[in-house]
């Protein structure tokens, strides 16, 4: 075989080109992948920063608050608490990160568990209203809380979900 001959220079030219073709489409069809994630994040970021702050006002209101005023964390506190959460995640719950839900879910099984094992009237006890402040503040020992990683979500303590994706 004649590696001068003009048909065989055709043919390698032509394989050169048909993998220089594939490895185009291959690069392109990456490059939109990665431009359609970072879209579909950017929309996921734009509903968190709506959403958010509604969780974020319930754990005030229930966590912050109620602690600064004195009042008592009874059964029924944790009742209005569970419910007012339950019903933000009938519609912000999809827009949570796995961080959050995880610390959403700790949150709503401890307060849970303060409504069955907490008497009508009477206050739920301190071991337990503290495991509820360390699920939504975190602590030393402990880890974050549902508030720093909703912080997060919002890149306010570490890079955005977003820059976080890029880098996978």
């Amino acid at each position: 075989m004649d590696l001068n001959s003009p048909a065989v220079v055709a043919l390698i030219a032509a394989v050169v080109s048909v993998a220089g073709t594939l490895l185009t489409v291959r690069a392109t069809v990456r490059t939109n992948h990665n431009a359609a994630v970072q879209t579909q994040f950017q929309e996921i970021i734009k509903k968190r920063i709506e959403c958010y702050p509604g969780l974020w006002k319930i754990h005030i209101r229930y966590e912050t608050n109620w602690t600064l005023s004195g009042q008592p964390k009874t059964r029924e506190w944790a009742e209005q608490y569970a419910q007012e959460l339950m019903n933000f995640n009938l519609d912000g719950g999809v827009f949570f990160s796995q961080p959050v839900y995880i610390k959403f879910h700790e949150l709503r099984s401890h307060l849970q568990h303060a409504v069955e094992s907490t008497q009508p009237g009477a206050e739920v006890s301190p071991e337990l209203t503290h495991k509820i402040r360390q699920s939504v503040y975190g602590g030393p020992g402990y880890g974050p809380g549902i508030s720093t990683h909703l912080k997060d979500d919002l890149g306010s303590y570490q890079s955005a979900s977003l820059a976080r994706a890029s880098k996978k």
